[in-house]
């Protein structure tokens, strides 16, 4: 009987599974390992995805704003793609999740009026007094709401992605566009190679994959999962807003690989 790719992965991670419960030892990396993101670049699928790997497989998992890791540390997830570890001895390596900026500002517009991040309720001085999300709701329209995210969170974490070191050999580079449409899982298996999993535990790496991304049908829309579509900048950004971009982050996207002139804004 043939087995689909993805039926085959989850029956060779049960046996994973049933092996790790009766040796009671944790998977064990040669290398710690990193896992960049940025803000609405993937960072909770991330999250999920990698929490849910180390607890099966006795990794320690930790995430933050990378200061300070603890040396008992396995995986660490960084929201804004810095790590500081308290010790080096033990070699890194990791990946790096980017996002069409474009995409971005608009996943930004939408998630920043409603969500409950305590950061976002902070009354902030250079806002008269409002919170990130007061402010950003007292605009009356979506493409007014844009034009300041653009101006604001969202130029910040546009700065992060186009300063980021691309030529560091220990990181690898992925999209998030590419990422969630990886149904055969094959960029999702060349990322843990990278990260130096174990052949043995690949087909439980592949399902933890599998069940934590949108294609699986099992991730629920919530406030931090609107779409998670790619390209809705087509919809959302109007003339002024392509001309704005241009002029605040010039050849950000052609840096990232999203464009190769800047003929999108026309």
């Amino acid at each position: 009987m043939n087995l689909s790719p993805v039926k085959l992965v989850l029956d060779l991670s049960d046996r994973f599974k049933l092996g790790h419960a009766l040796t009671g030892r944790p998977l064990s990396l040669p290398v710690r390992v990193q896992v960049g993101t940025h803000h609405k670049t993937g960072t909770v699928w991330m999250l999920k995805l990698f929490q849910q790997l180390c607890r099966v497989t006795g990794l320690q998992f930790e995430h933050g704003e990378g200061t300070r890791i603890p040396r008992s540390c396995d995986v660490y997830l960084s929201y804004s793609s810095e790590f500081c570890w308290q010790d080096s001895s033990r070699p890194c390596k990791g990946i790096h999740l980017i996002r069409d900026p474009r995409d971005v500002i608009v996943s930004s517009a939408f998630y920043h009026t409603s969500s409950t991040e305590a950061w976002l309720h902070v009354k902030r001085p250079e806002f008269g007094g409002q919170t990130y999300q007061e402010k950003i709701n007292s605009y009356g329209s979506l493409d007014d709401r844009i034009s300041f995210e653009m101006e604001h969170m969202a130029f910040k974490h546009i700065g992060q992605m186009t300063q980021w070191d691309y030529a560091n050999p220990s990181m690898m580079e992925i999209k998030y566009e590419d990422l969630i449409v990886d149904e055969n899982l094959l960029l999702f298996h060349g990322m843990f190679t990278f990260l130096e999993f174990p052949g043995q535990a690949m087909p439980l790496c592949l399902q933890v994959a599998y069940e934590n991304s949108l294609f699986s049908g099992k991730v629920k829309k919530s406030s931090h999962v609107r779409s998670g579509q790619s390209r809705q900048w087509e919809k959302h950004l109007n003339a002024e807003h392509r001309r704005k971009f241009l002029e605040l982050f010039g050849d950000a996207l052609i840096k990232l690989g999203y464009e190769t002139d800047h003929s999108w804004a026309n």
